[in-house]
Parts: C-alpha cells; sequence; structure tokens
C-alpha cells in the first residue's frame, strides 16, 4: 500500500493552495474607481558649478500651467552680477528639453534624471573644472504639488474610460490583467494647443495593482507616457517619453 510521506503535502492540500491563490489574484475590476493623483506644478532645482575655481550657484525653477509651461534660469557667479533668465519647457526623449528665446547662448538646455540626482547640460556642454557634469536636487521645500481628481471605469470586455488626472476630456481606452497587475492604455490623438501648436499623438499607460487591505482598491503605482518621434527621412518610432512612479500611491476606490 502506498503511503504519503510526512515531508510531502497530499494532492488535496497542494489542490486547495492552488485554488486559494488563484481566489486571491484573478480579482477583474468592474464599473468605477475613483481617487486623486499628485503632481509637481512648480519644481525647483539648485545646484553648484564650480568653474575657474569659482563656486557658481545654478537654479532652475519649471512651472506647468494648463496653458503655457514656464521656465527660469537664475546663475549667480560671485564676480558677476546674477544672470537671469525666463523660457520655457517640454519632455522630450527622456528627458525635459528647455528653451531661452532671449539671443543668449546657449538657447537650449536638457534636464536628465540620474538617481536623486538630475544632470542639467546643453549642447555645447555644461561640466564643473575637472569635467564631472553639473548635477542638480530638487528642493522639496520651495517645490509643490497639486491633486488631481481621476476616474476610471472598467468595462465587461477589457474597455476603459479615464477621466481626470491632467486629460481635458474623457478618454477611451483597453485594460488588461497580468497576474495581479491591472494596466491602462489610452491613446491621445494630436491636437492644436491654444499656442496654435501641434501636440503629438501620445500613449498614456497606467500600472495598478489591488490593496492588501481592501479587495475594492487599486493603488496606482505608476504611469508612462509615450510618444512617437520623428526620424529625418519621416519614419517614427515608439519612443519613452516619461515614467511617473508614485511615491505616494494614490488610492482608487469602487465607486458603490
Amino acid at each position: 500500500m502506498l503511503q504519503t510521506s510526512s515531508k510531502f503535502p497530499s494532492f488535496k492540500i497542494l489542490l486547495g493552495i492552488n485554488l486559494l491563490f488563484f481566489s486571491c489574484t484573478s480579482n477583474d475590476p468592474e464599473g468605477k474607481y475613483v481617487g486623486e493623483v499628485k503632481d509637481w506644478v512648480h519644481e525647483v532645482f539648485e545646484g553648484n558649478l564650480l568653474a575657474e575655481g569659482k563656486e557658481c550657484l545654478v537654479e532652475l525653477s519649471l512651472s506647468q500651467g494648463p496653458e503655457k509651461m514656464i521656465a527660469e534660469l537664475l546663475f549667480d557667479h560671485p564676480s558677476m552680477d546674477p544672470v537671469q533668465r525666463t523660457g520655457s519647457w517640454e519632455i522630450g526623449d527622456g528627458e525635459r528639453v528647455i528653451r531661452f528665446d532671449d539671443g543668449k547662448s546657449p538657447s537650449e538646455f536638457y534636464l536628465i534624471k540620474r538617481g536623486v540626482r538630475h544632470a542639467f547640460q546643453s549642447k555645447e556642454g555644461l561640466a564643473n573644472d575637472d569635467g564631472s557634469p553639473l548635477l542638480l536636487v530638487r528642493n522639496g521645500g520651495r517645490s509643490r504639488k497639486s491633486s488631481y481628481p481621476i476616474e476610471i471605469t472598467f468595462g465587461e470586455k477589457g474597455g476603459a474610460v479615464i477621466e481626470g488626472a491632467g486629460i481635458p476630456e474623457a478618454r477611451s481606452g483597453e485594460w488588461s490583467r497580468v497576474g495581479d497587475r491591472v494596466t491602462v492604455t489610452i491613446r491621445l490623438s494630436k491636437y492644436k494647443n491654444n499656442q496654435g501648436e501641434i501636440v503629438p499623438e501620445e500613449n498614456y499607460k497606467y500600472f495598478m495593482s489591488w490593496s492588501d487591505q481592501k479587495d475594492d482598491i487599486l493603488v496606482l503605482e505608476k504611469m508612462v507616457v509615450m510618444r512617437p518621434f520623428v526620424h529625418e527621412d519621416g519614419s517614427k518610432r515608439q519612443s519613452w517619453m516619461s515614467s511617473l512612479i508614485f511615491s505616494d500611491r494614490p488610492m482608487l476606490v469602487a465607486k458603490k
């Protein structure tokens, strides 16, 4: 007679564990989930540039409003009068592009995230005396966030509608689930803003997981924005634009 060793669980126990695991991770969202997303509306980055043995203060302020993205740059050399410049900024290919139309050079800069710090560069190059890049750190005390309501409605056949979170109007998309993760993807067609500029098409992808505390709460972990960039020959490539990982993860609660 074949006996089951005590070292191994029986088939029934294994089956029970598998069924329990499946039931805990197979929840599909249904209906409307509401919450708030916090995003930076004003950021201040600070750092020091060592030039010709002198330590120079560099301060960059980036503000985003409903119609305009404003950039302000302060360069303070101990032997010169402070230089202040005002321009605009936009999200580029994995970086923020800052432009100044004031006749001074350089007129274009790039802010590139490197861990907790940000490299501040120009096409002509911007480095300390020892050749190291100029690094700026966000001043959390002088920067500020704002809250935006967000609503996601999940349909039965993979359809989804997102409202709020900085999007001017409700947008339709698709949702899917892989394991205990839920993703929602929406596509924004190109449009003309109030300045008459053409804003290229963008794809927004939201990554969520179920809360450990309640089964009717989705935790928003990350949002990725994709934009097609055009080569000189007119061909397009899909490139990573920006990724926002939420430090204070928004809770989206099922609306009864």
